[in-house]
């Protein structure tokens, strides 16, 4: 038998340019086409005298591949191990993920070096009113009469709101007023400062009327019968930046109110027709 036509070299020439190795019943089917090819080719070079020595080993590869072909489908994949050869399959691309935003609530804000200037009046229609306020705050109206003896807070609606615009329910006036009825004045203003729980109070002059302020910074004063309330609130939660706005800023805006009791709407003008 000839070296170039031996089986066993053609399959071991095949995987050296390829797989490196074959199932056994791949590789007994290949050797047995090559083994027919080569009996084939060698009943007898009189049949073909002319023929190209290349043709028989030509015919053989050919005989290898059509029998890989259909022992890989018949059979499945060679099976793994040290030296076998993966195909690599093609990965899956991964969607970039999207950070969801981390959303905040908290107000933030920079350390205030001076509060702005009192450059902005705010006139109440309901409580009888009217005061500066910093410039670039906002005014929120009341749009119900006070009736009760606490102190209002943010979100009601019979309170007049100026708020600052950064800070927002961290930082804001508040104003409210209601008739004192058969209080003497010196009852009305001490029942207000002890709704709010305020610690240590003074005397103080709104406008030319006497009251307390308090050191929870509520002022409660009363003039022609009539109540009035003005408190300066500071959260807790952000000092640096409400630092500047302490008692003697709030007394600078005190110094600015107006007492307009005549003005003021009560309860039962506020149910008329």
């Amino acid at each position: 038998m000839n070296t170039h036509r031996d089986p066993d070299r053609m399959v071991h020439a095949f995987l050296m340019e390829g797989q490196t190795e074959l199932a056994d019943q791949v590789y007994d089917a290949v050797r047995s086409t090559i083994e027919r090819k080569r009996q084939r080719v060698a009943i007898g070079p009189w049949r073909v005298p002319f023929m190209n020595k290349l043709v028989p080993i030509s015919l053989g590869a050919a005989a290898v591949v059509v029998a890989l072909i259909v022992g890989t489908r018949l059979l499945g994949p060679a099976p793994s191990g040290p030296g076998a050869v993966q195909s690599a399959s093609p990965s899956a691309t991964a969607e970039p993920s999207v950070a969801a935003p981390s959303p905040s609530d908290s107000v933030t804000a920079s350390p205030a070096t001076s509060p702005p200037p009192l450059t902005q009046t705010f006139t109440s229609q309901l409580h009888g009113i009217s005061m500066s306020y910093p410039e670039g705050w906002t005014a929120r109206a009341a749009t119900e009469p006070w009736t009760g003896t606490g102190g209002p807070h943010f979100p009601d609606p019979f309170a007049d709101l100026l708020i600052d615009p950064v800070l927002g329910d961290h930082l804001f006036l508040v104003l409210v007023s209601q008739p004192i009825g058969n209080s003497t004045p010196d009852e009305w203003v001490a029942e207000t400062m002890a709704a709010d729980e305020c610690s240590a109070t003074e005397p103080i002059a709104v406008d030319g009327a006497t009251g307390l302020i308090g050191d929870c910074e509520i002022v409660a004063v009363t003039t022609a019968g009539r109540g009035y309330r003005i408190r300066l609130f500071t959260s807790g939660d952000f000092p640096a930046a409400v630092a500047p706005y302490d008692r003697a800023w709030f007394e600078e805006v005190l110094a600015t109110v107006q007492l307009q009791p005549e003005d003021a709407v009560d309860v039962a003008a506020s149910a008329s027709p």
